[in-house]
């Protein structure tokens, strides 16, 4: 009969206390992990919604643009910079290039993507899996267990989104 009472008990704290606390305005984007390491492309230029950090390597930028990819901007002529493509990277925040190799971080992978010349081909030349910590959302939180108990085996959070 004890055994009951203290299990009533901490069911009904346990409600108490999961009302009070605080949970993320934000649930997560989650992707397998081979799709993510399939999606990454080079493709047409798109407009910029979000622009986050910029890398600059003559005569180039490099825009992130957080958790889809990076704009490729050609900026020979800083009068009348050209919009040359978007690299599609799920789950990118950063970037940075060294020589025609460009590292950026796909979720919790680093990768080293080759560039050619001109930019109209790339590959990834270089994969270091679960380099990174998962990222929580925006809020500092991470994923109630509601979603984390219906999280796909081999899935990867690639971003966050209000719901």
């Amino acid at each position: 009969m004890q055994t009951i009472r203290n299990l009533f008990v901490a069911a009904v704290l346990f409600c108490l206390c999961s009302s009070f606390y605080p949970t993320s305005q934000y649930v997560p984007i989650l992707m397998l992990r081979g799709d993510m390491e399939k999606a990454i492309k080079l493709e047409s230029p798109r407009p910029m919604y979000e622009p986050g950090k910029i890398y600059y390597k003559a005569p180039y930028l490099f825009i992130v643009e957080k958790y889809k990819g990076v704009h490729i901007i050609d900026n020979s002529n800083p009068a009348s910079p050209e919009n040359l493509n978007f690299l599609h990277i799920d789950g990118i925040r950063d970037v940075a290039v060294k020589g025609n190799v460009m590292y950026a971080d796909n979720a919790v992978d680093l990768i080293a993507i080759q560039l050619n010349n001109s930019i109209t081909e790339v590959s990834v030349t270089k994969r270091i899996e679960n380099y990174f910590p998962e990222m929580t959302s925006p809020d500092g939180f991470g994923m109630n267990y509601s979603v984390w108990a219906k999280r796909p085996d081999n899935s990867v959070i690639v971003g966050w989104k209000k719901h």
